[in-house]
């Protein structure tokens, strides 16, 4: 009797796409996946794998979305900050008053990309069906905005329950659902450890893909001060979480804003690398569970 192993991919917007590497590394070492949980693009690319556990025919899907029209009309090129250098005083004055238009916006919208581009999005990615008919075992994590509670979706409409959980707040719409108002899962559960711990897995891979550091801030606006923030808050809930995993893996990617999605080549090849380096640490860790379990069991 083996261990399960399970990977807990978490949320990070574009960085997320590193889970691409991490699964490429573990898939050509042939280290087995039992169980998939993902928060975030981690469900995105967690889904998709679950269902086609081939990461050369993930990454030719990907490129291929990335390369369309679909991804062009979801207008994640107008959301990318610009990186100026030396602003003027003009660009200090737009600066102002495009916050007091977003901060005007907000007060009678709940998101800023409509939930059905996203939905569409996820389609176009995820094939159909039921998350119980996934090849490998597969949950997602929501956060419910009035309880505070992560909503972990193990049947179900597997679209639907994906789309949920890459809902980012601000951005896309949170969900009615069974009487919950549901956002993304990065919320309360940024690397889902304890999901992938619930399903079943003896033990967990995790991997986080959160900066680990930021841009100094140079005259912020308010909303830059708002969302450094909820980085920071993130930052330390995101690394708590991790510590829980029996194998913790970091991409190293910095300074990457969670639109920049046309940066997947470099991503993937950041999730490669990590996994690469902590090979024997996984393995190493892997021995040791197995031989406990045959110890309990013959």
């Amino acid at each position: 009797m083996k261990s399960k192993v399970g990977i807990a991919l978490g949320g990070g917007g574009a960085r997320g796409l590193a889970h691409v590497g991490v699964l490429k590394v573990l898939e050509e070492e042939r280290i087995p996946i039992d169980i998939i949980a993902g928060t975030s693009m981690g469900s995105i690319i967690g889904a998709m794998y679950a269902q086609h556990p081939n990461v050369n025919a993930l990454i030719h899907k990907l490129e291929t979305f990335f390369s369309s029209q679909d991804y062009d009309s979801l207008g994640l090129k107008y959301i990318v900050p610009k990186k100026e250098q030396n602003p003027s005083f003009l660009n200090h004055l737009v600066k102002d008053v495009t916050q007091r238009i977003v901060i005007n916006i907000a007060h009678s919208r709940t998101g800023v990309i409509k939930t059905e581009r996203l939905a569409e999005a996820v389609a176009l990615l995820i094939d159909d069906g039921d998350i119980e008919d996934t090849k490998i075992p597969f949950a997602c994590a929501a956060s419910d905005l009035n309880s505070g509670q992560t909503i972990l979706f193990q049947k179900g409409n597997i679209r639907e329950a994906v789309t949920i959980s890459s809902s980012i707040p601000g951005f896309i719409s949170p969900h009615k659902w069974d009487g919950r108002y549901l956002t993304d899962g990065g919320v309360t559960a940024p690397v889902p450890i304890d999901e992938a711990r619930e399903m079943g897995a003896d033990i967990v891979i995790g991997v986080s893909v959160d900066a680990n550091t930021f841009n100094d801030l140079d005259d912020p606006s308010i909303l830059d001060i708002i969302s450094r923030a909820d980085q920071l808050r993130g930052k330390y809930l995101t690394r708590f979480q991790l510590s829980t995993a029996d194998i913790q893996l970091h991409p190293r990617i910095e300074d990457a804003h969670w639109s920049e999605l046309l940066r997947y080549r470099e991503f993937i090849e950041s999730g490669e690398r990590e996994t690469k380096e902590k090979l024997p640490q996984i393995r190493n860790i892997l021995r040791k569970k197995n031989s406990i379990i045959r110890k309990l069991f013959y």
